[in-house]
């Protein structure tokens, strides 16, 4: 009882279109072909958005330290891409404030700052967002109390937008592309490239919930595997030479200690960082070092925890950083350049065709942001049409996501006498259309038509055991874990996510068909991904 697609099936066809990886930048390479009437398929070796998309700092930005590097067209291009999604995904993209401290000794110096938010603005003309102004230090200090008064200079109050969660960014992008006839399968890796002579036709696909190997052909193959995409490539040539650069970058959660996103500059490099409220908590980050293992072992380790700890606590000395809720690690795929320091090294995407290499048939993605994932996904589809010569117009831009047809204070209005009437607070309408925009009354259908799936999952906390059919039967979710980290964020909280591990198991056991075997089997992994999130934070 699953919209996954089905792999066996998806063998029987031939697309035009197959896209490994199902990052954002996957998810949206599918959305825009199958927009435009190509035959998509989409296969990704874990869940959607398991990847960078759920380890990033959940903003959609330009990126003020990006005018540093003088990557005026990399600023310009993000600003333009936050304005796209601030009006496709209302409910899941929104502008937030964020507050930049100067101090005695900072790299950004008041005047530098104001430099900066000028040009930051001038950027983003015709946006919907406020513009900044200047602060003095008492009015930093007014904005946010616990703030170091020690070396204050001022500061400077200015709006970008924040994803609260990437992941449900990809699924809405994913179930666009299956409105429109795409197949997409999680849990479904690429084991090798299927070949006629020299030009690759697709891949052969292992059902990492069965076992099976099935042959997806497509006349076209887009590699989109992010920080695992030099692998891919080295699928059609092994001795190919790695393009990216990968690095690494680390998160925190800790209890919330400002009002405001803050923009932090560390004393130790220089490197800036943020401090960012998300779901009642901040979200601290992130680090960036190189990177030379498998992105599969990723992990947080203590002396990197450490670093974000005194940087902060230097800034906002009375912040429980003691606490720490959860550390995140995710690794970026960045174009090799000759650059020395990794946060020197530009964010911007390289397309690569490799028919130039002698392997037709295959096109990859490599670098790029979460903010831009809608252009570079239009750039390499327009490449696609030039190449099977089918040109149609991207339409990707003004088209909303599935849940983000109105605004989030109409779709709570909208709805809101529904859930009333079936025992459902306000708390509850508004963490519904918080995550799925106007996709909530699917939801509350489910929840009218059986009182059951009304009940709370665990106590005190809004969600609804009809999320859970809802992530099962129409958002791909097949385990615990896809739906408590990846489809809600119930994972992210203090106890990660336990208390309610036994009541989802349940649910998914009943409408997978599953075992007591293996119901208590994916317990198991979900506990072992729990674990997970404690890495790095020293007892």
């Amino acid at each position: 009882m699953s919209n996954r697609g089905d792999l066996e099936t998806m063998a029987r066809e031939e697309y035009d279109l197959l896209v490994i990886g199902g990052g954002i930048l996957g998810c949206g390479v599918a959305r825009d072909p199958a927009m435009r009437g190509l035959r998509v398929a989409l296969v990704e070796k874990e869940d959607l958005g398991y990847g960078t998309t759920s380890r990033s700092t959940r903003l959609i930005h330009g990126g003020l330290r990006y005018l540093e590097l003088f990557d005026f067209a990399l600023v310009h291009e993000g600003l333009h891409e936050r304005q796209h999604l601030l009006q496709i995904a209302p409910h899941l993209v929104r502008g937030i404030p964020f507050l930049t401290p100067s101090y005695v000794g900072d790299r950004w110096g008041p005047l530098f700052l104001r430099a900066g938010m000028v040009l930051y603005d001038l950027l983003s003309l015709g946006k919907s967002l406020p513009s900044h102004r200047m602060l003095t230090p008492a009015q930093v200090r007014e904005l946010e109390p616990g703030i170091r008064s020690e070396g204050l200079r001022g500061g400077a109050l200015y709006y970008d937008a924040q994803v609260a969660y990437p992941e449900r960014l990809c699924v809405e992008n994913a179930l666009c592309a299956q409105k429109h006839g795409a197949q997409i399968a999680n849990y479904a890796e690429a084991r090798q490239l299927l070949r006629d002579g020299q030009r690759v036709c697709g891949a052969l696909v292992e059902d990492r919930l069965t076992g099976a190997t099935h042959p997806i052909r497509a006349r076209l193959t887009v590699n989109a595997a992010g920080p695992w995409a030099d692998e891919v490539a080295r699928l059609a040539s092994p001795e190919a030479r790695p393009v990216l650069r990968r690095t690494k970058g680390i998160h925190l959660l800790v209890p919330s200690f400002t009002r405001h996103a803050i923009v932090l500059q560390a004393r130790r490099d220089g490197r800036i960082f943020f401090a960012v409220p998300w779901e009642g908590n901040t979200l601290i980050g992130t680090t960036d070092t190189d990177y030379e293992e498998s992105p599969d072992q990723v992990t947080a380790l203590p002396d990197e925890v450490r670093y974000l700890v005194e940087e902060t606590r230097r800034v906002f000395p009375h912040a429980d950083l003691g606490h720490v809720f959860a550390t995140t690690a995710g690794v970026r795929a960045l174009v090799r350049s000759r650059k020395k320091a990794e946060s020197d090294v530009s964010r911007r995407h390289r397309i690569v065709d490799h028919a130039r290499e002698g392997t037709p048939g295959l096109l990859s993605l490599f670098g790029g942001k979460i903010t831009a994932y809608r252009a570079i996904a239009a750039e390499a589809v327009d490449l696609v049409g030039r190449i099977l010569g089918r040109r149609m117009p991207c339409r990707t831009a003004v088209e909303p996501l599935p849940g983000g047809s109105e605004a989030p204070e109409v779709t709570r209005c909208r709805l809101a006498p529904r859930a009333s009437a079936i025992g459902l607070d306000e708390e509850q309408v508004e963490h519904l259309v918080g995550l799925y925009g106007t996709r909530a009354a699917e939801v509350l259908a489910l929840a009218e038509a059986d009182a059951r799936l009304r009940e709370r999952i665990t106590p005190g906390h809004p969600e609804i055991l009809a999320q859970i059919h809802h992530a099962c039967r129409a958002e791909m979710a097949v385990t615990p874990a896809d739906f408590l980290l990846r489809r809600t964020g119930i994972g992210f909280r203090p106890d990660h996510g336990l208390d309610a591990l036994e009541r989802v198991s349940r649910e998914f056991a009943l409408l997978l068909g599953w075992s007591a075997e293996h119901e208590r089997e994916e317990c198991r992994r979900y506990e072992a991904a729990a674990d997970y999130l404690s890495a790095g934070i020293e007892p």
